[in-house]
């Protein structure tokens, strides 16, 4: 029997991660993150990968997942921070490892708030037939935001228009894809009959609830690692990424460290506003609030009645 497909999304510090280890230990099933930040190795503290504080929780990393609590995790650690990572790479990514889903898993919970990752490996976002380039993303690598941008303006001002062009990784995906030519007849497979489970919650709540993990995760155990990020991967654009910028600037004497909070938390707002306005192009998704003290039975109730097994 295939694995049925869940796919648990929304706003970041929604405790989707937690909602789906519960589930997986109910209705023997795996997860895959789809999660932009968390594809990157050494990048643990700063993205969520592992809590600040120890919460009891079993955590083993082995080659090719993470196994947390004896659910396994996959998606995890995929690239170093200076290597370059698109949502073409996560659908290839996941079309390799589902196939090789053990027959004992049952159903299979896609769970992140990258938006775009999801759309793609759910069939939603078509993407263009361009493969990575190895070559050319380590000939852009060490390129300034700008010159990136001005590259690409270059090779194709109308894509240059339609692109983030403060986004590095954005502008490197764009360069490589104006720079080769488009196999049309490469259809990307993609994962199909998709439940959709959103968790949010009241604007503010979801500020209150970042702001908490911001006051928690600006700790000794986040600068050791920015510590070791910068020493081993000085030049990563990720260095400059929610929560490792504050953090550096703090590092650095730029700001003092109420001031690096701070910053960080307005980040954290304005990523929060951003996933929401993402997620509200999906017409499909089921909305939990997590406010309601009985939206994790109320989850359960949806997933026992669609799940195999």
């Amino acid at each position: 029997m295939l694995a049925r497909t869940f796919v648990i999304l929304g706003p970041t510090c929604t405790g989707k991660t937690s909602l789906a280890i519960n589930l997986c230990k109910r209705f023997k099933g795996i997860i895959v993150s789809a999660d932009s930040r968390q594809v990157v190795r050494y990048m643990d503290i700063g993205t969520g990968k592992v809590p600040v504080v120890e919460d009891g929780r079993c955590v083993e990393k082995q080659a090719d997942r993470w196994v947390v609590d004896g659910v396994d995790i996959f998606g995890y650690d995929l690239v170093n921070p200076d290597e370059y990572f698109s949502a073409y790479d996560f659908v290839n990514y996941c079309q390799e490892v589902l196939p090789k889903v053990s027959p004992d898993v049952q159903n299979v919970f896609l769970v992140g708030g990258t938006g775009f990752y999801i759309d793609a490996v759910t069939g939603n976002t078509p993407l263009a037939g361009v493969g990575p380039n190895t070559e050319l993303r380590r000939s852009l690598e060490n390129l300034s935001t700008e010159a990136l941008a001005e590259k690409l303006s270059k090779l194709d001002e109308s894509v240059y228009k339609r692109t983030d062009i403060k986004n590095p990784a954005r502008l490197v995906r764009a360069i490589e894809k104006a720079s080769q030519i488009v196999d049309s007849s490469k259809s990307l497979p993609v994962i199909e009959e998709v439940a959709y489970i959103g968790l949010t919650a009241a604007r503010e709540v979801l500020y209150s609830r970042a702001d908490a993990w911001v006051g928690t995760v600006f700790s000794e155990r986040l600068f050791e690692e920015v510590r070791l990020l910068q020493e081993r991967f000085p030049k990563s654009h990720r260095l400059n990424g929610l929560i490792y910028k504050s953090a550096i600037n703090y590092l650095i004497g730029v700001e003092n460290l109420d001031e690096a909070k701070q910053k960080a938390k307005f980040n954290m707002h304005a990523y929060i506003r951003r996933q929401q306005t993402w997620f509200k192009r999906e017409l499909e998704i089921k909305w939990f609030d997590i406010e309601d003290k009985n939206f994790d039975s109320r989850v359960s109730s949806i997933v026992q009645s669609l799940a195999n097994g």
